[in-house]
């Protein structure tokens, strides 16, 4: 039954309208009117046709939920994954791929007017790229339960595979659906699996004890040949973070070796590192492209982690210095440099704004920024600048404050040439952006 709405009459849940969509949002929904009220569909494309039921109601505009797709766009496509419309995980599934490129690219252009957006770099096999998964684990109705999150819930939707996973993570998720017990899901709450690009794998069993875990970890280890760690992390806490900060080694060592742009790299499980290995080395390649190195210049690392990007530009560079608060990390980045024995390249355990202000009067050429999701702090920028580098290479995997970055980089003499997106997560609405910055001289 469509729902005929008076003049001046409220819309009310539960109507049910047949729209057409004329926009789109950053978040995966299409935009529609009805009347003088905006409504949000999630997964409608532009141009198409739909009957829709309102779901929420709001003073200036509301939700709805597509009930029948009338006339489907030609971007569309069938959903290959059986759990697609339940799993948080993939949110533009529904996009061929070359139109996701094209959606991510129009909302990105609009967070950067006045700089010069370059075409986005994607894949050319966007499946089955992760290196990393976390699924969490849980008993209902006396029955183990491993997949992933319902979208804003904590309800586990299980799966027999993820499309976005690398295939040797399936097949050991699946190993351990096979063989885990109730007895030993009890003291569990996620498991983690790692695999690497030299076809290393850890599994990390988290949750309160291990006592349980023992025979499937060496069945693991004895089906497997290429797992060379597995551990456990112990985590009793009450909140969503995933790690606990104790942990014991049941197998083999608490790090796999990894590999980026031809440097080895010791990855302990806590440790950051990119999820896509293919888009990574494009992500970091374009950061030294970006940075336009001669061999003579002096760079520094900020936030650097394990050092990942620090040894990448070493070769391209004179010296890098790679900067750190977690003690972890810069040991952990020490060795790395050891083990592929970059001599002009070493990491420091201090804090940003003491270390600029301790090298506020050398000659810095270069600095690369690599910060989390919720970007710099004001502060931040300021020790950035302190330095006076001639370049500022901002490599960032949220572009909303990446713009609002560059825009208080700019109040302090530093211009934004360009931006090159790089399409790290396909299948989702994420995005990495490789900013070249310069002194306004």
């Amino acid at each position: 039954e469509i729902t005929t709405r008076l003049v001046g009459s409220e819309m009310c849940i539960r109507d049910r309208y047949i729209v057409t969509c004329i926009d789109d949002t950053d978040l995966n929904s299409g935009v529609v009117k009805i009347d003088d009220m905006v409504v949000f569909v999630p997964n409608l494309l532009i141009g198409e046709k739909a009957k829709i039921k309102i779901v929420k109601v709001n003073k200036k505009y509301a939700f709805g939920i597509i009930t029948q797709l009338l006339e489907p766009s030609i971007n569309r496509q069938e959903l290959t994954c059986e759990v697609a419309k339940t799993c948080g995980g993939c949110q533009l599934q529904h996009m061929k791929y070359a139109y996701q490129l094209d959606y991510k690219y129009k909302h990105v252009k609009k967070l950067f007017e006045d700089i010069e957006v370059k075409p986005i770099l994607g894949m050319d096999s966007p499946w089955y790229y992760r290196n990393k998964a976390q699924f969490p684990v849980k008993i209902k109705d006396g029955k183990v339960q491993m997949g992933f999150y319902r979208q804003h819930s904590n309800d586990v939707v299980t799966c027999k595979e993820c499309k976005i996973q690398d295939f040797t993570i399936n097949e050991i998720f699946g190993f351990i659906q096979k063989h885990i017990t109730i007895e030993m899901a009890e003291g569990l709450r996620h498991i983690f699996i790692r695999h690497s690009s030299t076809d290393e794998i850890q599994v990390v069993f988290i949750g309160k004890n291990e006592k349980n875990i023992f025979s499937l970890s060496k069945l693991l280890k004895n089906t497997f040949s290429n797992i060379t760690s597995i551990v456990f992390n112990y985590n009793t806490r009450n909140d969503n973070v995933i790690l606990g900060d104790t942990y014991k080694v049941l197998y083999g060592n608490d790090y796999i070796i990894e590999k980026c742009l031809g440097n080895k790299v010791k990855l302990h499980f806590k440790s950051f590192f990119q999820v896509n290995p293919i888009q990574m080395e494009v992500l970091y390649n374009q950061a030294i492209k970006a940075a336009n190195l001669s061999g003579n210049e002096t760079c520094i690392d900020m936030y650097a982690g394990t050092g990942t990007i620090g040894m990448a530009v070493s070769k391209h560079a004179k010296s890098v210095i790679g900067v750190e608060i977690v003690k972890e990390a810069v040991d952990n980045a020490n060795d790395n440099t050891k083990m592929n024995h970059l001599d002009n390249c070493h990491y420091i355990c201090q804090d940003a704004t003491d270390f600029a202000h301790d090298h506020k009067d050398d000659k810095i050429d270069v600095i690369f920024i690599d910060p989390p999701r919720k970007g710099m702090t004001e502060n931040g920028i300021k020790d950035t600048i302190t330095m006076q580098p001639d370049k500022i290479i901002y490599v960032s995997c949220n572009p909303k404050t990446l713009s609002r970055d560059l825009k208080i980089f700019k109040n302090y003499g530093y211009q934004c040439e360009y931006v090159q997106p790089v399409d790290m997560f396909c299948q989702t609405t994420g995005l990495e952006c490789v900013a070249k910055l310069v002194k306004i001289v």
